[in-house]
């Protein structure tokens, strides 16, 4: 692949579909770049610009930029790179559009023509109309509004905004992905799928479809049927039932000259691969801690409370059977946290690490008489301030 492609991503969302094509790199050069992802919900406009800015960075700097990881860490907004010359570029790529209302109709009009100048017939159309009105759980929303009417729900029809740009540019290739519910949803007694097929197949107008449509995991030997169009994911290596419909389109002078077409006209182009767990993909990744506690949470709270727990279990004077090994593995625990070693991320990796042996602390930290005590023991435990003396995690 030596050319390079202008990508358009309609209903992007917060950027998935055009990151894998963004990120997608080929002998030390990426051949797809982004002219304009359009999104209407605020939150993911705002995740797409600052993907874009990023991107932009790591491509002209060679770097993250200054602070990136503070933010990622909750210590800055960003609104800290507002005033840096690549931020004007990712406001240009990733616009907050509303497609379909008139106010989008211009900017898109205008990535249009820039991708056409910029790339020439070297472009691609991704997205992904929205699928409120075709999941199951969004109609089964819908029938429980009182005289809710799927004809005059536009979103059953946001796929022909999508339609309109392939009419107007004519990419190379496009992919359209939704949920496997848009098989199912019908308008008017039409079922959904079958009139996106039916205007995807009619862009070459009297000359004939534009476009060959891919179904990338068909499972027909034959002609093809709209369930060839669902991939599912854990088909193909990812540790997740995620079953998606995806069209792929290819403009029939590119199909013809990449020679890839079956004997009934349709393509294969993801091979099955085995199925793969969690631990088997991401098993190998650093341990990290959840983020979830609502309370500062970096190593120096960690430590503090480790120590002030463990302190405190280990001294109660209301339970008699402490077992010693599990009394030591306590006492232990503080001295580690005021040392700033690596400390334990769970109950069962501390008692490993600490005690001889694990079935004498579990029995002890779930018998009732501690359950008893330590709901006593609360008071003791509130009130005190994480001690200033631990070093950071090295």
């Amino acid at each position: 692949m030596s050319s390079t492609y202008g990508v358009i991503d309609l209903f992007a969302g917060p950027g998935g579909l055009g990151e894998g094509f963004a990120g997608f790199s080929t002998k030390d050069r990426r051949p797809f770049q982004i002219v304009i992802s359009a999104e209407m919900e605020a939150a993911a406009h705002s995740t797409l610009r600052l993907r874009a800015f990023v991107r932009a960075h790591l491509a002209k700097e060679g770097c993250l930029p200054d602070g990136y990881e503070d933010f990622h860490r909750g210590g800055a907004t960003a609104t800290l790179w507002q005033d840096h010359p690549l931020w004007s570029e990712a406001e240009h790529e990733a616009r907050r559009l509303t497609l379909g209302s008139p106010e989008a109709r211009e900017p898109i009009a205008a990535a249009i023509s820039e991708a056409r100048s910029r790339f020439g017939e070297n472009t691609v159309v991704i997205g992904g109309p929205p699928c409120q009105a075709y999941s199951l759980a969004g109609r089964a929303r819908n029938r429980g509004i009182e005289g809710y009417k799927a004809e005059e729900d536009g979103r059953h029809f946001l796929f022909r905004e999508y339609i309109a740009v392939l009419r107007a540019l004519h990419p190379a290739v496009f992919v359209m992905e939704n949920v496997t519910g848009m098989l199912s949803s019908a308008v008017g007694g039409r079922r959904v799928f079958e009139m996106v097929l039916e205007d995807l197949r009619s862009l070459g107008g009297k000359e004939g479809s534009l476009y060959e449509l891919v179904a990338l995991s068909p499972r027909s030997l034959l002609r093809t049927a709209p369930q060839d169009f669902v991939v599912y994911a854990e088909d193909h290596g990812v540790p997740q039932r995620r079953h998606r419909v995806i069209v792929v389109g290819v403009r029939k002078d590119v199909a013809e000259a990449w020679r890839v077409r079956r004997t009934d006209g349709g393509h294969a182009l993801l091979a099955e691969r085995p199925k793969a767990t969690v631990r088997q993909v991401i098993g190998g990744f650093p341990e990290l801690r959840s983020g979830l506690s609502r309370e500062q949470d970096d190593f120096r709270s960690w430590a503090a409370i480790l120590e002030l727990t463990a302190t405190f279990l280990a001294e109660l004077p209301d339970v008699a059977d402490v077992p010693e090994d599990a009394a030591a593995a306590l006492r232990r625990l503080p001295r580690q946290a005021r040392a700033g070693a690596a400390l334990p991320r769970s109950s069962t990796a501390a008692v490993r690490e600490s005690a001889e042996t694990a079935d004498s602390l579990i029995r002890f930290l779930t018998a009732a008489s501690f359950n008893h005590t330590a709901q006593h023991g609360r008071a003791r435990m509130s009130g005190q301030t994480s001690p200033d003396t631990c070093s950071p995690r090295p």
